[in-house]
């Protein structure tokens, strides 16, 4: 079964840039629906970009042990540019995260509509602009949008039937940004690579073409990630960061996975729909989110608010969504198009009003999170600014925004993905950071509870501080809370008896 033909865009099609435009303008909406999101793993980003920009070496702590906690170093380079020049590194990522939005609908008007058809083209635009979970994240301050433009703008020039060189250029030329944004991105780069020419490759006819394509396809992301490797060597000593080793393996079986599908199942299942009518070339853009689904597999679930983890790939998904509602269309005439457009408009409207991840319960996890989590967190560095000396040393789990509003405080990561000894180590059991915590006998220990009334730890590491025998050293100081009396989360500020 093949797709209908692609047709080519004109260059000033009134009504195409009439429904980009409509797309933008809803986008810019959801993302100001959810302004007031900021994730807590931004302040990690942000607190290294600090320290780079202020000349304070490579590590979390300011003048402390080199450690690469991060995985996504071109938005640490961004944020330490900005602050070079008076802008908050977090600022910077919100804005690098609509920005890149916005140039991902470019892209899709730009590019889809040659390779895939208009239809599925504008179904793609629709179904990527209104989706809140990408406007949440857009604003969150971390490299999901990024990496889903470059994702994007990779694969696309891939799909056209006869690529040429230049296509080959643009598409390496993406993909090897990959690296610089999330760990696995070379993976994916390099999936993408071989399975794009391998068809070709086993052909005697054109098999020159393909293998000169999949030499830059391949070859521009490898360079990029021997640069990246050999930056890592030279400043940390080692060639992954400390993300891949804290997440990989420490999950539980399908739960990223199942999330995601879950939460955007109906499109899923016409995405799967128009893999099976996609012909040639259009197949590919369903292998990053293969990579990603065979990659979820046993990874930690974390920081993943709305299936974050698979969001690059979510206008991959919507171009294969696309493809079918665009065969339907093709295939069943006048009341067919009319039926297509009806079931893709329903769709997007479950996905705005009704699905998980709507737009209402999007914008309520965004302002419940800054007024519960953030608040709490801003209390409870505030206490430290104010309580302790500006050379003590403290613990926490949740180790974005408390240090980088600490006053320049050196901090503990309980969890330990900001802690060199996890390359040596590896994950630890609750019971061995807590020992960690309390050999360095830190001036306070900061932990996670979900309630203000009493302790009652968040996390089985607190857990697991709060019961070692050695916390009886410390004494309650502060708790920090959040302003909604519904919050489920507090910090429990414990400073070490004897210090003033």
């Amino acid at each position: 079964m093949t797709s209908p033909t692609p047709t080519r865009r004109r260059s000033h099609d009134p009504i195409a840039l009439a429904w980009t435009g409509a797309c933008l303008v809803g986008f810019l909406v959801l993302c100001w629906l959810q302004r007031d999101f900021v994730t807590d793993d931004a302040w990690i980003t942000a607190r290294y970009a600090d320290n780079l920009a202020e000349g304070l070496d490579f590590g979390w702590n300011p003048g402390g042990e080199r450690v690469e906690g991060y995985s996504n170093p071109a938005l640490v380079a961004v944020g330490a540019f900005a602050e070079l020049i008076g802008v908050s590194p977090v600022t910077a990522a919100r804005v690098v995260g609509v920005g890149c939005g916005i140039a991902l609908l470019v892209v899709l008007h730009r590019r889809a509509p040659a390779i895939l058809g208009t239809t599925a083209a504008r179904v793609a635009l629709l179904l990527t602009a209104l989706y809140p979970p990408l406007a949440l994240w857009a604003v969150g301050g971390l490299e999901t949008l990024p990496a889903a433009l470059v994702m994007t703008a990779g694969v696309l020039p891939l799909c056209a039937a006869r690529p040429s060189r230049a296509d080959a250029v643009r598409a390496g030329a993406a993909l090897a940004v990959l690296p610089w944004l999330r760990p696995e991105g070379i993976v994916v780069a390099l999936a993408v690579a071989v399975l794009a020419e391998a068809p070709a490759l086993l052909r005697r006819e054109g098999r020159r073409e393909a293998l000169q394509r999949l030499a830059i396809v391949a070859g521009i992301p490898l360079a990029s990630q021997l640069a990246l490797v050999g930056l890592r060597l030279a400043i940390y000593g080692h060639v992954l960061p400390n993300s891949f080793f804290y997440k990989t393996g420490a999950g539980g079986g399908l739960q990223v996975l199942n999330r995601f599908v879950e939460e955007a199942r109906p499109v899923l299942i016409v995405a799967a729909l128009g893999l099976l009518l996609a012909h040639g070339r259009a197949r590919l853009l369903a292998v990053p989110p293969l990579v990603y689904g065979l990659g979820s597999i046993g990874t930690m679930d974390s920081v993943n608010h709305f299936s974050r983890f698979f969001l690059p790939t979510w206008p991959l998904c919507a171009l294969l969504a696309g493809v079918a509602v665009g065969w339907v269309a093709h295939r069943l005439g006048r009341i067919g198009a009319r039926a297509a457009w009806a079931g893709a408009l329903a769709l997007v409207g479950a996905l705005v009003f009704t699905m998980p991840g709507n737009a209402r319960e999007v914008r309520d996890f965004g302002t419940w999170y800054a007024s519960c989590r953030e608040g709490a967190r801003m209390e409870a560095a505030a206490w430290l600014r104010h309580h302790t000396p500006p050379d003590a040393r403290f613990s926490i789990s949740d180790a974005g925004l408390v240090p980088a509003h600490s006053g320049g405080r050196s901090a503990i990561d309980q969890l330990g993905l900001n802690e060199p000894t996890l390359q040596r180590t590896g994950p630890l059991t609750p019971k061995a950071r807590a020992h960690r915590v309390h050999a360095r006998r830190p001036h306070a220990i900061l932990l996670a509870s979900r309630t203000p009334a009493r302790l009652d730890p968040l996390y089985a590491t607190d857990r697991a501080l709060a019961a070692d025998p050695r916390f009886k050293r410390y004494r309650l100081a502060a708790v920090g809370h959040g302003d909604d009396p519904g919050c489920r989360y507090a910090l429990f500020a414990y400073a070490r008896k004897g210090d003033r």
